[in-house]
């Protein structure tokens, strides 16, 4: 059954708290958020507030020495991995610290290892549809963060829906019978709220709203697909040719997959430890 509209708006309520209230808890990333969005700042100047988050410098660091950029264990300044991984990649991360997903709840079991493979995912199908890699990474990324804010303000309930949910869209509808909306447009309030740019923040309000979306919502939602598809076989997928009005079939989908998943498990590891 849905939920009453004044307990959807009491959790949404308290979600619009959080987002004004954690930045709070981590000033540093706060800033750096902050400094990633601000056109005068370089890399030079980022790396420098950076630095003065050890966590978030260690996991920026580690991320710059990975294969996956190319640079294995010739980075060490904190200015040069920001040019490295890039100014948005910064800003994810520096969301991901803020929001308290150093330690992940025991309800977004897989948390990282989906997180990380839809950016993955999403950053390599992204020329494809003439979207940008990194902000397709970037958004990538953060499309699990409103699971996050939402088990930190519905803490009894949401791992309910959670558990109960057989696959993603399932949980998805459990979302809006609930809430009103997926999390997917809580992670789209959150960028908003954060300063993220627009052309961001709408793509992420953009991957679960039905119809039409933009080449970066595209990228996004292709990457959960591949995501699901590599995390639950046993889930009926969802055929890639609507997913992205036709611009990339269900062939090419599985063939990124084997490497998309080898790559992400890569970067999982240097994340999380």
């Amino acid at each position: 059954m849905p939920t009453s509209l004044p307990a959807a708006v009491e959790v949404l309520g308290r979600v619009s708290a959080a987002l004004d209230d954690l930045p709070s808890h981590r000033p540093v990333a706060a800033k750096v958020i902050a400094e990633a969005d601000d056109h005068l700042s370089d890399a030079r100047s980022l790396g420098r507030t950076l630095s003065f988050d050890p966590a978030l410098t260690a996991r920026v660091l580690r991320l710059a020495n990975s294969a996956y950029f190319g640079l294995s264990g010739r980075v060490s300044a904190p200015a040069f991995a920001v040019t490295v991984v890039g100014f948005s990649t910064v800003r994810s991360l520096a969301v991901s610290a803020m929001a308290g997903l150093d330690e992940v709840p025991e309800a977004l079991e897989g948390f990282w290892e989906r997180s990380v493979m839809t950016a993955v995912a999403a950053a390599e199908l992204a020329p494809r549809l003439r979207a940008g890699a990194p902000d397709a990474f970037s958004v990538g990324l953060l499309a699990r963060l409103g699971q996050a804010l939402l088990v930190r303000c519905d803490p009894v309930q949401y791992p309910l829906l959670t558990a109960a949910a057989a696959d993603r869209e399932e949980l998805l509808a459990a979302e809006n019978r609930r809430y009103g909306v997926p999390h997917t447009r809580v992670s789209a309030e959150a960028l908003a709220a954060w300063a993220f740019p627009d052309e961001l923040s709408e793509a992420m309000a953009q991957v679960d709203r039905p119809g039409w979306a933009g080449p970066l919502a595209t990228s996004v939602r292709l990457g959960l697909e591949l995501a699901e598809r590599a995390l639950d076989p046993a889930r009926t997928p969802r055929p890639a040719d609507q997913l992205s009005s036709g611009h990339v079939r269900d062939a090419e989908l599985d063939a990124l997959r084997p490497g998309v998943v080898r790559t992400a498990g890569e970067l999982v590891q240097l994340l999380t430890s």
